[in-house]
C-alpha cells in the first residue's frame, strides 16, 4: 500500500506490503502527495524483525512467540521512520508520555516496572491530564526547546493522541513502597535514557541521536521516583514536576 502520513510535523510516505500499517496509522494520515521522504518495506525487512523478536526471547528467556508478517512490517516501517526523522532533529525513545495544560511529562523505565500503570494514574487522578503516547513518543529537539511527539506506534495498550507538546521533563520509574521523587542531573541518569532510545546501527545515524540527547538536555528536567500503583504516587509526581513551570 502506499500512503502518507504525517509525524513531528514532518511528511511521510509510506510503500508498505500489508495494510495493518494502514490501519494503526489512520489518525496520522494525510491526503497531501507532498513527501519529505519515503519508507519502503521489503520482505528481507520483515525477516530481520522475525529473527531480532526470537534473538530477544530467548536472551531474556522468555518464550518464543511467531509473529505474523503483517505485524512485524509495522515494526519495520518505524525503524526506517526513526532513522529517517533525526534528519529532522527527532529521535524515538521508549516511554510514556502524558500532558497537563500544555506541559508534556515523560515516564521510562525498563519493561514491567509499571510505567503504563503509572499513566493510567495519571490519566484518572490527575485534571486535565492527556495521552500523549503510551510506548514510543518521538522527541523533536528545536530551538525553543523539547516537544514530545504522539504517534500510533504506542504499545498494546494503544494509548496515543495525534499531538505536539512542550516537554518539561522526564523521570525514571522504579518500584518501592514508598513514594519519593526526586530532581536528578542529566550525568546521573544519562545511561538510562540511552537505554530507552532507540539506538540506530547505522554509525552516523547513532551519532546523530547522541548529538540530539545531548541538546535535549539542556532543555529538559530530570527526575527519579521510586512509586508504589497508589493515585497518590501519580500526584507527588505532578506536583513535583509541575512547581518549576507555575
Amino acid at each position: 500500500m502506499d500512503f502518507t502520513i504525517f509525524l513531528a510535523g514532518v511528511s511521510i510516505g509510506i510503500h508498505s506490503i500489508y495494510d495493518e500499517v494502514y490501519t494503526l496509522c489512520k489518525k496520522y494520515l494525510r491526503d497531501d502527495a507532498t513527501e519529505d521522504f519515503s519508507v519502503f518495506i521489503t520482505q528481507q525487512d520483515i525477516r530481520y524483525e522475525a529473527e531480532k523478536s526470537i534473538r530477544e526471547a530467548l536472551y531474556e528467556g522468555n518464550p518464543v512467540t511467531l509473529y505474523s508478517d503483517s505485524y512485524l512490517e509495522t515494526l519495520a516501517v518505524y525503524r526506517k521512520i526513526a532513522v529517517g526523522l533525526l534528519q529532522y532533529h527527532t529521535y524515538l525513545m521508549h516511554g510514556s508520555v502524558v500532558s497537563v495544560d500544555g506541559q508534556a511529562y515523560l515516564f521510562t523505565a525498563p519493561s514491567g516496572v509499571g510505567k503504563t500503570t503509572h499513566t493510567r494514574l495519571w490519566l484518572e487522578h490527575i485534571p486535565g491530564a492527556e495521552i500523549v503516547n503510551g510506548d514510543k513518543p518521538l522527541l523533536q529537539v528545536r530551538a525553543d526547546g523539547v516537544y514530545a511527539c504522539g504517534t500510533p506506534w504506542a504499545g498494546k495498550e494503544g494509548m496515543n493522541r495525534n499531538c505536539t507538546v512542550p516537554l518539561r521533563a522526564i523521570c525514571i520509574l522504579q518500584r518501592g513502597l514508598k513514594n519519593q521523587i526526586e530532581e536528578v542531573s542529566f550525568q546521573q541518569i544519562y545511561p538510562v535514557i540511552l537505554q530507552q532510545t532507540y539506538r540506530p546501527a547505522q554509525p552516523e545515524a547513532m551519532k546523530k541521536t547522541m548529538e540530539l540527547i545531548s541538546e535535549m538536555s539542556g532543555s529538559v528536567r530530570f527526575y527519579r521516583m521510586s512509586c508504589n500503583m497508589e493515585p497518590e504516587a501519580a500526584w507527588i509526581a505532578y506536583q513535583e514536576m509541575r512547581e518549576h513551570y507555575d
